[in-house]
């Protein structure tokens, strides 16, 4: 309890996740979780067993997942996530501190503003997270697996397709 209270998610570092992570989220009562890369939200499935913490997925490439990459220039990258946004679905973009907070702050406010100007409305994941919960069976259960990220070293936990 660093902060006077109780956590209500958690977020694993370089996606790093599997079955055992997911059962102590369960163990904790966690209301959800984003640990994984995937495109909307699941209850997960790790080698058969299925998880009661809701996953919330980061669905947006991170900053350094873009930068230096030929085909991403400084200005090609909020046109980039700009093209990257669904209606239908909620768009989960996970942010550094060290990057978008720091050494990229000024792209980052760039993004925020085009999104602001497009519209997008911004949610806390934890409002998310009830308003899905208060219907669970609408709420799919997908597969989480271990796969590659374009622009990412390694593997992380990915919501199967």
């Amino acid at each position: 309890m660093l902060f006077r209270s109780e956590a209500h998610t958690a977020g694993a570092a370089g996606w790093q996740s599997n079955a055992r992570s997911r059962e102590v989220y369960d163990e904790a009562g966690l209301l959800y979780a984003s640990d994984s890369r995937g495109t909307h939200p699941f209850f997960p499935r790790v080698d058969g067993r299925i998880f009661r913490t809701l996953e919330i997925p980061s669905t947006l490439p991170t900053f350094d997942e873009l930068m230096g990459r030929p085909e991403y220039p400084d200005a090609a990258i909020v046109p980039h996530y700009l093209s990257l946004l669904r209606e239908d679905r909620p768009n989960v973009f996970t942010l550094h501190a060290e990057i978008e907070g720091m050494g990229r702050r000024a792209l980052f406010r760039d993004l925020l503003r085009a999104c602001r100007n497009r519209g997008v409305e911004f949610i806390r994941l934890d409002d998310l997270a009830r308003e899905l919960l208060a219907e669970p069976a609408r709420i799919p259960v997908c597969d989480q697996v271990q796969g590659e990220i374009d622009g990412r070293s390694g593997l992380v936990a990915t919501q199967a397709a």
